[in-house]
């Protein structure tokens, strides 16, 4: 369960329900969706002139133009909100362009304040959303790709620990390896740094711009029933009534 207020993403689940709304963490994974999914709306409603919010049952009876303000009010509240994601290389650094999961990397590794498993790849989704929304709300990049490369670049210098030497680390923030190390550290990283290409990459495609994609609501509806038996040979029928006999008589040995 989420809640939004005012353009702030926190989850609303224990330990943190007795929490007042500002003591309840924020996290890049819910941040990122929301993010993303108001800068679709930004880019659809243009489509459209009036828009029915159906989970809370309210028509919002506007026009294209203020239903997308709107949208765009909406995308930058929650954009400014994600700042909270970026921090500087260390605690006093005023210098704030490095993402970080705000939620749980300022605890010591391990302990119960650290990054759990799931919350080490948050970042990998957050820098996917990031760059996704420059795409659907243009006006977004001027803020956005900044802290992207340079949260490409705190991420390249993490990636230099392990055996191997590029094994990469989870808080880019600190100079070099943290030592922690894992699949959700990997695709943060590898994310990030690849979110920078995005200016180059084709946007998403909808029916009107050349989409192909088709659903099909029936799919795995249909049953035609059991399929047939197979015809069985004599030789079929007497292998069959043997071991029928031989199973009988073990059961009746085991019963004596």
């Amino acid at each position: 369960m989420f809640c939004v207020r005012p353009s702030r993403v926190v989850s609303l689940v224990s330990p943190w329900l007795s929490a007042t709304i500002a003591d309840k963490p924020f996290r890049t994974y819910n941040t990122g969706i929301f993010l993303h999914g108001s800068a679709v709306m930004w880019n659809q409603v243009r489509y459209f002139t009036g828009l029915l919010l159906s989970a809370c049952k309210l028509t919002v009876c506007q026009t294209t133009g203020e239903t997308q303000q709107m949208w765009r009010n909406r995308t930058e509240g929650l954009l400014k909100a994600a700042l909270v994601f970026f921090t500087g290389f260390n605690e006093t650094d005023t210098n704030k362009t490095i993402m970080f999961e705000a939620a749980c990397e300022r605890g010591p590794p391990g302990g119960d304040q650290g990054c759990n498993v799931d919350q080490r790849s948050f970042k990998a989704y957050f820098s996917r959303w990031l760059a996704a929304t420059t795409q659907l709300a243009p006006w977004t990049a001027d803020t956005i790709m900044p802290l992207l490369r340079t949260s490409a670049l705190a991420a390249a210098q993490s990636c230099s620990g392990g055996t191997d030497g590029v094994t990469c680390g989870t808080k880019w923030w600190v100079p070099g390896w943290d030592g922690q190390y894992g699949v959700g550290e990997q695709m943060s990283a590898l994310e990030v740094i690849q979110s920078n290409l995005v200016a180059g990459a084709r946007g998403p495609l909808s029916n009107a711009t050349g989409g192909t994609s088709k659903g099909d609501p029936s799919a795995g509806s249909g049953y035609g029933g059991p399929p047939p038996l197979q015809n069985l040979n004599p030789r079929d029928r007497k292998g069959a009534i043997a071991l029928t006999v031989v199973l009988v008589l073990a059961m009746t040995g085991m019963a004596w």
